[in-house]
């Protein structure tokens, strides 16, 4: 970019926030207004009485795979049927707990409790 060049950029920007995000046209502004708008209605969909989400689903349900697929192989030694049935104590332990967790903090956020703070309402 000549000097010449690089003068007339700066006096074109001069008065420009350099932090701003990018003026949207057309159909870029059309898309973003239409993210904004599902955005806010699967934000309002969301159930608080609900017990999991999507995510948190596949979460207890993945960890409760990991788990028993990681005490079956400990155990393999041991006999098929001994290592079978220690994978399946070990992933229903881990869902009983992760459930157990997921209830605890769904119930404290109804009540409008805090990482086990007072019990008063907000």
């Amino acid at each position: 970019m000549s000097r010449a060049e690089r003068r007339a950029y700066q006096r074109m920007t001069k008065n420009q926030d350099p932090y701003a995000p990018p003026a949207l046209s057309g159909a870029a502004k059309v898309r973003a207004e239409r993210q904004r708008a599902r955005r806010a209605t699967v934000q309002r969909s969301s159930d608080p009485a609900r017990l999991l989400g999507g995510r948190g689903t596949w979460m207890v349900f993945g960890g409760a795979a990991a788990v028993f697929l990681l005490a079956f192989s400990v155990v393999w030694g041991k006999g098929a049927q001994t290592a079978l049935l220690v994978g399946a104590a070990a992933g229903v332990a881990w869902l009983a707990l992760t459930l157990a967790f997921a209830w605890w903090r769904r119930r404290a956020r109804i009540q409008g409790t805090s990482r086990g703070g007072s019990a008063e309402r907000r």
